[in-house]
C-alpha cells in the first residue's frame, strides 16, 4: 500500500516570535518545507504566556492567512507547540491491586495511565505525562504487560503548569475561526527529539534551551525524559541590561552576539578600554563595561541552570553525553566555555540543526534552522493532513481562472434571415445564448 503524502501546517508560539511552517511529508520519507512565515509576539506573549488575547488572535489569523496565500490551499487544521514560565515536571505513582495473581494486560496499563492523567494539581493542568517505569514485586520494568502479579505500580513524570498557560492558548484558537487544532505539544519535547539522538538520551544528557524570555532545562537518561523545568530568565534579559547603557534594542542585540560581547573574555587593559559603541548621546561604551554587564546576567542564568540540575537528583557525572545548548542565547561567543566553568559539566556542545537529514529546506531558512526546529519537529511527528483545495467560486466552473471573465457573448450579425436564434426572437422568445446568460447571472448572484 502506497504511503499517502500529507500536507502539514505547524505553528510555534514563542515569546519573541510566532512561527508558521507548512511542509509536505513525501512518500520517500522526506519532509519538504513549502511555506514559512513569522511575526513578532513580544507585545502579547511574555515568558510564554499570552497576555493580550486580541493581539494573539490577530497574529494567528495573519499567520494562517499568509500560509494559505503561499500554499494556495485551504488550511483546515494546525499542529501547535508552546511552552512558558512555570512549566515543570513532578513525579506521581499509581498503584493497582488485584484479588489474586493476575496476568497484566494492556487495559490494566491504560487504566493506570488514565488515573494518573486525571490526578488533580490545584490550579495547575497536566500538559503531558511520560511513563517512567512499572514496579511488579521487586522488578522494575519499562513494560509490565504479560507479567503475572497481584499488584503493579506505575511511575509517571507529569509535566504541569498553571492552568492559564494552556487555557489562554486554547481560547485563542477557538476564536480564530475556521481552523481546528490537531494537537498541542510542548516545545521542549519537540525540540529535544530534533536535537538529541537515542544514544545521547540513553547515556544521559541535559538540554539547555536559552530562549528570549525563558531558559528550559531538560534531562534525559535511559532514553526517557527524567526532569524538566522552565526558568523565567532568558537571553533578552541580557539585551535589556545592555540597553541600560543607553542604546536601542537592535544595537544591544548586535553587541551581545558580536565578538565584543564575549562573556568571561580575557583581554588586556588596552583592549578593555577600547570603545565598542558610541551612543546617539555621545556616550562611549568600553569593552570592559559591556563584558561586565553580560557576565553578570549570564552568570545568574547559568547558576539557575546548575541549581535545576542539582534538584533533578541526576549527578552531573551520570550525564555521560554532557550538555547540549540551543536557542538564541547559544549564539553568544564563548558560551560553551562559560557553561563549563559555571555549571561544572566538561562536555558541552552547541547544537543548532536537526539531527535528521530528511528535511528539504528553502534557501530562506537554511541558515536559520534553529529558529524553526520546533515547527519542523511538529511536522515530522504529524499524521493528519492539514489542507484542502481552495473552494472554487460558482463562476469558476465556467470561466478559466487564468483568463478574464467574458461579460458578453457576441452574436455574429449575418444576413441569414432564418437562423434558429432569429426565429426565436421573431416569436417573442429569447435565444439559447440569451437564456444561458440569464441563467448564469442568476447562478452567480446566488
Amino acid at each position: 500500500m502506497a504511503i499517502e503524502e500529507l500536507n502539514i501546517v505547524a505553528i510555534e508560539l514563542g515569546s519573541s516570535k510566532v512561527i508558521g511552517v507548512a511542509g509536505v511529508k513525501r512518500r520517500d520519507g522526506k519532509i519538504e518545507v513549502t511555506a514559512h512565515v513569522q511575526q513578532d509576539s513580544a507585545t502579547f506573549i511574555r515568558k510564554g504566556i499570552i497576555h493580550n488575547e486580541d493581539l494573539a488572535i490577530s497574529c494567528i489569523q495573519n499567520i494562517i492567512a499568509r500560509l494559505k496565500e503561499k500554499l494556495q490551499k485551504e488550511i483546515t487544521q494546525v499542529y501547535v507547540c508552546y511552552s512558558g514560565q512555570g512549566v515543570h515536571s513532578v513525579h506521581n505513582e499509581v498503584n493497582r491491586l488485584f484479588e489474586s495473581d493476575h496476568k497484566i494486560v494492556k487495559e490494566d496499563i491504560d487504566g493506570i495511565y488514565d488515573e494518573n492523567i486525571n490526578h488533580v494539581y490545584e490550579g495547575h493542568r497536566i500538559l503531558d505525562a511520560i511513563p517512567q517505569e512499572f514496579s511488579v514485586g521487586t522488578q522494575k520494568l519499562l513494560d509490565a504487560v504479560g507479567v503475572l502479579s497481584s499488584n503493579v505500580t506505575g511511575r509517571y513524570l507529569n509535566i504541569i503548569a498553571k492552568s492559564k498557560l494552556l487555557n489562554y492558548l486554547e481560547n485563542c484558537f477557538q476564536k480564530v475561526g475556521g481552523v481546528r487544532v490537531a494537537e498541542y505539544k510542548l516545545t521542549p519535547l519537540v525540540v529535544a527529539d530534533q536535537l538529541l539522538n537515542e544514544a545521547q538520551k540513553n547515556s544521559g544528557c541535559v538540554l539547555v534551551d536559552i530562549g528570549a524570555d525563558t531558559t528550559t532545562v531538560s534531562i534525559y537518561k535511559s532514553k526517557l525524559l527524567r526532569f524538566l523545568s522552565v526558568i523565567p530568565l532568558g537571553s533578552d534579559n541580557i539585551t535589556k541590561d545592555i540597553m541600560s547603557l543607553q542604546m536601542e534594542h537592535s544595537d544591544a542585540e548586535d553587541l551581545k552576539v558580536s565578538k565584543f560581547g564575549e562573556p568571561y573574555a580575557s583581554f588586556t587593559e588596552e583592549e578593555g578600554d577600547a570603545v565598542v559603541k558610541t551612543t546617539a548621546d555621545g556616550l562611549q561604551i568600553q569593552r570592559k563595561t559591556l563584558s561586565s554587564v553580560i557576565d553578570a546576567r549570564l552568570t545568574e542564568i547559568l547558576i539557575n541552570v546548575k541549581q535545576q540540575i542539582n534538584e533533578s537528583k541526576y549527578a552531573r557525572e551520570s550525564l555521560v553525553a554532557g550538555a547540549f545548548l540551543t536557542g538564541g542565547g547559544a549564539n553568544m561567543p564563548n558560551i560553551a566555555n562559560v557553561f563549563k566553568e559555571v555549571v561544572g559539566i566538561d562536555k558541552v556542545t552547541v547544537r543548532k540543526n536537526s539531527q535528521s537529514a530528511d528535511y528539504i529546506l528553502p534557501d530562506g531558512i537554511k541558515n536559520m534552522e534553529a529558529r524553526y526546529l520546533a515547527a519542523l519537529g511538529l511536522i515530522a511527528n504529524a499524521n493528519q493532513n492539514c489542507t484542502a483545495e481552495l473552494e472554487r467560486r460558482p463562476q469558476d466552473i465556467f470561466v478559466d481562472q487564468h483568463q478574464p471573465a467574458v461579460a458578453e457573448v457576441a452574436v455574429p450579425d449575418t444576413n441569414e434571415a432564418d437562423t434558429p436564434a432569429k426565429d426565436e426572437k421573431k416569436k417573442g422568445g429569447k435565444s439559447r445564448i440569451d437564456k444561458l446568460k440569464d441563467w448564469f447571472s442568476k447562478f452567480a448572484e446566488e
